[in-house]
């Protein structure tokens, strides 16, 4: 903490440094007796039994459940989860939920939608009746975002409860009771969860009973190819990394591998000081059939990625931040919740207005950590800063679209189309945040004399100082403007209006102040490869030369180039991404336009770009004679 010489100032920081307590302390309490009330609900009342049967899942890409709810005669509103966590938006996949039928001592009861709420059922219950059996069949997508779209390939599997279950309206997601059951494909499947209590019995396992909060904040994969590696322990608390693969040689991971997931393990801790986890377990499926993923929960997380994954050096490192950014979330966003994110039931709608801290500072302690745990090699660094700030820095939407709208228009940012995202802007509150909280890591560093850093801030503000469970506490922005005040006393309102609410034209910047400034070159970087045009001709193509996106008010703009069109040819030959450089560098030298030969659907055409100043790739080079911050970012703590 910094300190000043003494003054008025002091009594008022002191102020508000014991505002921030007595309001954590109030939050502290809140959550005690939350927990406490719903203990005394799961006891006076029947849990719901839930029973969802995989077999059909490796062969059809169904599942199938059974649920015994304890009701009462009259109306009764099932839900079907439309808000999820960690998605941020309402995506419960209620499309796939198919063969409902509600069935009461045998009779088949009739059910109606709610025409203006399409994810309530209403269903009468008759007198006499104290609970009803309601089935139904999820329909697995073979195509699709989130976890939707993951289900099973034949020889691994993504149990997400939340697709497979409805719920009555009558409690809150903290006091309706689950006990829940998983039928597995076969005898020869391993399962891996956050959920306590598991009971085999066959093909069947048994969990303890859960509230919905806690059932679907862990989800549950299984799988032929297992493997499992102790990364931590300390007395009953443990964390383990769980991973499942389509083949067994995808499973075949070398100990210098997993050493950098224990790593990251022990620097989480270290900077965080607690943990709020009694047992966490990374649950990582590797596959080519189901799709990639990164959902966080209190003490597990859902990932995903290629069957190469563990065991591709360079898939390794390109992905190296997965799972530390889903593991930071158990402290930054499921711990410490904002307040609009913390609803009591799924169908109410998310305040997604503070992302950029949920999100933003989660995306950047996710990529510092995977420079602390040693997946990526500090040299680069530099280089992954250049390039989010290059970005940033010549994206037309900036101009119009703050971060702060950005964050609040979540809900349907994230299913945006990909094409013109740089006008659109996509989920910026994560990179972009990433900047704006290393600027704010720069300004404790000056204002503390290298005493304190944004660690200061995330151990006070998310460690809280001791472990607990899966616990919740809420807060809001002024908490975040009061604990970093109790790091160091600053302008926090203004810097966070500027940054957040205001449109800036620029993002912000933490690392000239850290002794680097940004230039361009004609050489590629680790982030930025030759075949990126962004910086030079304004577009980004694929591989095959799909453009995905162009910068408005670029050289490719203005001689219209526009997305979904194929690039076939430069300069009268085959498209190739060196190809293309070389005429970047040629045009520099004869100052003759690049001509690209265009396909649009069955059309074609051919653009001329006038631009003559070569390749253009960024880079943060040192300042002579100046402190060098930015390595102590991601200097380890162990």
């Amino acid at each position: 903490m910094a300190t000043v010489g003494p003054g008025p100032k002091d009594a008022k920081r002191e102020d508000r440094r014991m505002r921030y307590i007595r309001r954590f302390l109030t939050f502290t309490a809140f959550a005690a007796v939350f927990s406490f009330a719903a203990a005394r609900a799961q006891a006076a009342g029947e849990p719901i039994v839930l029973r969802v049967d995989t077999s059909a899942a490796p062969s059809q890409n169904v599942v199938t459940t059974r649920e015994i709810i304890p009701v009462q005669p009259g109306k009764l509103t099932l839900y079907y989860p439309k808000w999820l966590p960690g998605q941020h938006q309402p995506v419960g996949p209620i499309a796939n939920l198919a063969g409902l039928t509600i069935r009461a001592g045998g009779t088949d009861l009739p059910w109606r939608r709610q025409p203006l709420d399409l994810y309530a059922i209403d269903v009468d219950v008759p007198a006499g009746v104290n609970s009803i059996e309601v089935n139904d069949t999820y329909l697995g997508a073979t195509f699709g975002r989130y976890s939707s779209a993951r289900v099973a390939t034949s020889n691994l599997l993504v149990v997400t409860w939340d697709e497979n279950l409805l719920y009555p309206s009558t409690g809150t997601i903290q006091n309706t009771i689950f006990r829940p059951t998983i039928v597995l494909p076969a005898s020869n499947w391993q399962y891996a969860t956050a959920l306590p209590g598991g009971r085999r019995d066959g093909n069947a396992v048994t969990f303890d009973e859960v509230s919905l909060e806690h059932l679907i904040d862990a989800p549950l994969d299984a799988g032929v190819n297992y493997r499992r590696w102790l990364l931590w322990q300390n007395g009953n608390a443990s964390a383990y990394l769980n991973a499942f693969a389509d083949t067994s040689e995808e499973l075949n991971v070398s100990d210098a591998t997993i050493a950098h997931y224990r790593k990251l393990v022990g620097e989480m801790l270290a900077m965080y000081g607690a943990r709020h986890w009694r047992n966490y377990n990374f649950l990582l499926t590797m596959s080519d059939v189901l799709p990639g993923e990164g959902i966080e929960h209190h003490e597990s997380s859902d990932d995903g990625g290629g069957g190469d994954y563990l065991t591709n050096p360079v898939a390794f490192e390109r992905g190296g931040d997965l799972l530390s950014h889903e593991f930071n979330h158990s402290w930054d966003g499921k711990y410490r919740m904002p307040a609009g994110l913390y609803p009591p039931n799924l169908q109410l709608p998310y305040d997604d207005s503070l992302l950029w801290v949920y999100e933003g500072m989660t995306q950047y302690y996710g990529n510092v950590m995977s420079w602390r745990d040693g997946i990526r090699k500090p040299e680069t660094y530099a280089d992954h800063i250049a390039q989010l700030y290059a970005y940033y820095d010549n994206q037309p939407g900036r101009k119009w679209r703050s971060i702060g709208d950005d964050a609040t228009s979540g809900p349907f940012i994230y299913s945006a189309p990909r094409g013109y995202s740089a006008e659109r802007r996509g989920e910026d509150f994560y990179s972009e945040s990433e900047l704006m909280w290393l600027k704010v890591d720069s300004i404790i560093r000056q204002q503390t004399n290298d005493q304190s850093s944004l660690d200061t801030f995330a151990k006070a503000f998310f460690g809280n100082g001791g472990d607990t469970g899966p616990d919740v506490v809420t807060y809001d922005r002024n908490d975040v403007i009061a604990g970093l005040n109790a790091v160091t006393p600053y302008d926090w309102a203004g810097f966070f209006k500027t940054w957040i609410d205001d449109i800036a034209l620029h993002p912000p910047d933490g690392f000239t102040a850290e002794g680097w400034k940004l230039v361009y070159t004609a050489t590629p970087s680790h982030d930025v490869p030759k075949d990126n045009f962004w910086y030079s001709l304004g577009f980004g193509a694929n591989a095959d030369g799909l453009v995905n996106d162009v910068r408005l008010g670029s050289p490719a703009w203005t001689a219209g180039l526009g997305v979904d069109t194929k690039v076939i040819a430069v300069n009268g030959r085959s498209y190739s991404s060196d190809g293309l450089y070389d005429a970047l560098q040629t045009a520099q030298t004869n100052r003759n336009p690049i001509d690209l030969l265009l396909q649009h659907g069955d059309s074609y055409r051919t653009i001329s770009i006038a631009y003559y100043d070569g390749p253009r790739y960024p880079h943060l080079v040192r300042i002579d004679n100046t402190p060098d911050r930015l390595s102590e970012v991601i200097k380890a703590k162990t």
